[in-house]
């Protein structure tokens, strides 16, 4: 037919119009057809014999078929043509196969060994063709509550450092229930398989159940050795599947089909989650996180413009009492390492090399390490004598009650300030107080003048504040006070009342210069 497109209703009508000797131009304006295509079908309806009005009365189907039988002319294909058609299931096949392949190097190969052949654009317009023509999919049907598909998104997020300004990257999961479209997302520092496996679990913790089944590709965190009909997990695979009462499933070999709702869920994320988030900046994963939820439950919360219900509206009174029950608490993988513990009394785990502390008086024995996700866990034998919350940055996590007296005390004594030794030294005397003073606005700089006062304030334990007291008074009007000045009147017990001898005093000299000399 000369248009495939118009309607057999359409030129039904025509026809009939024709039939009673209506004008072309205003049967062409009255069906809203182009003049062509108007003399084009009166053209094939003269070559059938048969006149307007008969052909107005027949079946559209009949008019189809009249009009499809005088066009039916056999049309042999050319040389080129052939060739190109035997080749194209090759050349789609190499391009699906190898990414870095592109249609314009096919083309130039193909024009090496058929100079004669189609150029480019009819060239891609072929393979163009061959891929819609072959690119059939099936319909899944899902029932609510079987299945929990699970993928990373394939571009990262960042994290920034607040001093450098170092980006860090990271990986988002995603994980969709096909039936109704509920989506869950969570961004983790890599796709380790104690991040892989907590993040799988908080999305059964996200929904509130389990499903009786888990899909994903052949990851290796996933699958141990691939085979089509019967591929083996992984042990910690398996105790997860286990711990929920959840079969595994893996897709084909490069097939994103079998799992094409949570490809289609990925895209999603990409719009409304990175798009969202392109222009802030995150300095902590658990912020990340918070936003990154933030933005999913809008998205599962939006109404679907043909239902107008959201996924989260379908997901609650169609699919979540479907779910299966949650154990007490979320599955976490865990690491297990044995170690003799140092005399630096901390532990190291990870690829973060955070170090955690253990009590100092188990240095030189063995000890076992266990960890997850969540926290850390140091056993001696069955006992366990620390428990610490994962770090995922390097440094250190130490308890107070696991330093020795001398590390604590140590620690302690660097927090300390001006004001912290003048209370102490108000609380043995005024005199103690008055040399404290000294030192603290001497020249010194202040790291000193306090190991000074700590020095003065220590010798109460061996003295007595009393003593001490005393110590001070003598040196009251001393035109400088030092740590080994009290120290000596202490050790000589020069500090007594019936004690006449002089501590000291300024050299009698005349030509010493005070302060008065140095005046402007």
């Amino acid at each position: 037919m000369a248009n495939r497109t118009i309607k057999m209703s359409k030129l039904k009508r025509a026809f009939q119009m024709l039939g009673a000797n209506r004008p072309q131009r205003e049967i062409c304006e009255a069906l809203h057809m182009g003049r062509g295509v108007l003399a084009g079908y009166k053209k094939q309806a003269d070559s059938t014999g048969k006149d307007y009005g008969a052909l107005g009365r027949m079946s559209e189907n009949g008019i189809r078929q009249l009009l499809s039988a005088e066009l039916a002319t056999p049309v042999t294909p050319s040389g080129k043509k052939k060739t190109l058609e035997e080749l194209l299931p090759d050349y789609v096949g190499e391009l699906c196969r190898d990414r870095r392949l592109t249609v314009l190097r096919l083309h130039e190969e193909y024009q090496k060994e058929n100079p004669d052949g189609y150029r480019y654009t009819q060239f891609k317009k072929a393979i163009k063709d061959y891929r819609y023509a072959h690119n059939l999919s099936f319909h899944n049907e899902y029932i609510p509550g079987d299945e929990l598909q699970i993928d990373f998104a394939g571009d990262c997020l960042y994290l920034t450092d607040r001093k450098t300004g170092v980006k860090t990257r990271v990986v988002l999961l995603c994980c969709i229930l096909p039936y109704s479209g509920l989506g869950y997302a969570k961004a983790m520092y890599d796709a380790t398989m104690e991040h892989f496996f907590g993040g799988i679990s908080d999305a059964f913790t996200y929904i509130g159940g389990a499903t009786r089944v888990a899909k994903s590709d052949n990851m290796k965190q996933w699958v141990k050795k691939y085979d089509r009909y019967e591929p083996t997990f992984n042990d910690a695979a398996m105790e997860w599947s286990a711990y929920y009462d959840t079969s595994l499933e893996t897709c084909r070999v490069r097939t994103p089909r079998d799992k094409g709702p949570v490809e289609g869920i990925v895209n999603k994320f990409y719009q409304s989650v990175y798009a969202a988030i392109r222009k802030e900046t995150f300095h902590m994963l658990d912020e990340l996180n918070d936003r990154i939820m933030e933005l999913v439950n809008t998205f599962n919360n939006r109404p679907s413009k043909s239902c107008g219900k959201s996924r989260m509206d379908v997901f609650k009174s169609e699919e979540q009492c479907a779910l299966r029950s949650l154990p007490p608490s979320p599955y976490r993988f865990r690491y297990r390492k044995d170690i003799k513990l140092t005399g630096n009394y901390h532990v190291q785990v990870g690829k973060e090399q955070h170090k955690y502390s253990v009590p100092y008086q188990y240095v030189g024995r063995e000890l076992g390490v266990v960890w997850d996700m969540d926290t850390v866990e140091i056993y001696c034998g069955a006992q366990r004598i620390a428990l610490h919350p994962r770090r995922f940055t390097c440094g250190y996590s130490t308890e107070d009650s696991h330093m020795p007296p001398n590390h604590l005390e140590y620690k302690h004594s660097k927090g300390y300030n001006a004001a912290y030794y003048r209370e102490q030294a108000d609380g043995i005397g005024c005199n103690t107080r008055k040399a404290v003073d000294k030192i603290l606005t001497g020249p010194k700089y202040v790291e000193h003048a306090y190991r000074s006062c700590q020095g003065i304030l220590s010798l109460k334990r061996k003295y007595g504040s009393e003593r001490l007291e005393n110590a001070c008074k003598k040196l009251s009007q001393s035109g400088a006070i030092t740590y080994m000045m009290i120290k000596n009147i202490l050790v000589r017990n020069l500090d007594g009342e019936e004690s006449t001898e002089i501590v000291t005093t300024a050299p009698d000299n005349s030509y010493v210069r005070g302060a008065d000399a140095f005046k402007i």
